[in-house]
């Protein structure tokens, strides 16, 4: 269905969709840094603790995989709840649960028992932020719009992944690696509750500035979309949905679980020290930026984002490999610029997936629908990648492990090309 742009440049309130989008980014990016922490904190937890390399990526699977085990399960029967609640209000509630269970994780470490539950609770905490997100985006933005609105606060991902090697790595390498924990904790306190209670509001007709006149357009322009027919459960009887929380499993597999061990892997190539990846885990995140960029607009530009996202799978396979036989053969430059590559392609992915899943989940039950989606491809997906893509690295890369990875990103590929096939979008 083709839609035209929305005439809402001169209307008082329109760049409130922006400030609301990039406060979104915001809380993304902190969500993303207590997240990230664990990764970047393994090597000095590893020597803290006297862990063996075998027993560094045997617990530290536990210790990441746990965490997308209770994000899966929010993200599956709270989505529900905080759609009842409102997406402001859930917002709200979720930055002070994740903030205090940040800070759980570094008071509790000695007792792995509670270190693991805290990265269980913080998974929890998170799980409805993305379906929130995208019940905003929903209600804000028309469909021909949504590759780059849902890329605006998407970005806070890449842009967390980027600067926390460069923020955290030093910080818990001079003052320990449980400050960084509690630094997270008390600073996003300060920085994400703020920006929510200025610029989020559920639905641009309670926006105090926006113009009537606005927001019965964005509402109009909401109200195309399919109305919701039921239970989100049965989004499942749908092919397209199912096609795209197939590609999005393998695609957390990939994604995530390079993401979960880039800094462990280059830290254990000869010649990197710990404090080097306070650069060398950020570069490859740079490229991420630019591609997020440039795949959310030809997207929106070409109508193409599954085809488009597709595609950049099999160069991010091609890449990938490539950059695992670069760091065999201990060559670290050309290691981190393969990987580099490599992501700014899935960004092709990213740009586009939340537009994919907004499209095909009737409206009224994006929160929800959402929630299915993030959840099971989270659980799944983010569960496994860290153990699938660990048993890669810890296996040297062999051929056998290499081809594996790169079907796997052959798989999402071809899954993409028969969602572009029913939703031609």
């Amino acid at each position: 269905m083709s839609v035209n742009p929305l005439p809402t440049d001169k209307l008082r309130g329109s760049s409130e969709r922006w400030k609301l989008v990039a406060t979104l980014a915001v809380t993304f990016l902190i969500a993303y840094y207590d997240r990230l922490n664990i990764s970047l904190a393994m090597p000095l937890i590893a020597v803290e603790f006297g862990w063996t390399e075998a027993e560094t990526y045997s617990r530290g699977q536990w210790l990441l995989t746990l965490f997308y085990v209770g994000y899966g399960i929010a993200n599956i029967f709270l989505s529900p709840l905080g759609q009842r609640v409102g997406a402001r209000t859930s917002l709200i509630v979720m930055i002070v649960l994740w903030s205090l269970f940040t800070a759980m994780g570094a008071f509790a470490s000695q007792v792995m028992v509670l270190f693991m539950a805290s990265r269980v609770l913080l998974g929890l905490s998170e799980g409805v932020h993305p379906p929130m997100m995208n019940q905003l985006t929903s209600d804000w933005f028309a469909a021909h719009e949504r590759s780059r609105a849902n890329s605006a606060w998407v970005s806070g991902l890449f842009v967390a992944i980027l600067t926390a090697p460069l923020i955290l790595v030093p910080l818990m390498e001079h003052s320990g690696w449980r400050t960084g924990f509690y630094v997270l904790a008390f600073g996003g306190l300060l920085v994400s509750l703020p920006l929510v209670w200025l610029f989020v509001h559920d639905k641009p007709s309670t926006h105090p500035r926006v113009a009537p006149e606005l927001a019965a357009t964005l509402e109009a322009a909401s109200s195309q979309l399919a109305q919701a027919d039921g239970s989100p459960w049965l989004l499942f009887r749908r092919p397209a949905f199912l096609l795209l929380t197939g590609s999005g499993i393998f695609n957390n597999m990939v994604a995530l679980g390079i993401a979960s061990w880039l800094p462990t892997y280059l830290a254990g190539l000869d010649g990197v020290r710990y404090g080097d990846l306070s650069y060398l885990a950020a570069i490859p995140y740079v490229a991420s930026l630019l591609g997020l960029t440039l795949w959310a607009v030809l997207g929106d530009r070409t109508n193409r984002r599954a085809t488009i996202a597709g595609g950049g799978y099999l160069a991010t396979g091609a890449l990938a490999v490539a950059a695992l036989m670069a760091g065999n053969a201990n060559i670290v430059w050309l290691t981190v610029t393969l990987f580099s590559l490599s992501v700014f392609c899935v960004s092709a992915f990213t740009a586009s997936e939340f537009a994919l899943v907004q499209r095909v989940i009737p409206r009224g039950q994006v929160a929800s629908g959402v929630g299915l989606y993030n959840g099971f491809t989270t659980m799944i997906g983010g569960g496994l990648g860290p153990i699938v893509i660990g048993g890669i690295i810890e296996g040297g890369a062999a051929t056998s492990d290499l081809l594996r990875l790169f079907g796997l990103c052959a798989i999402i590929s071809i899954l993409l090309a028969f969602v572009s096939r029913r939703i031609r979008y």
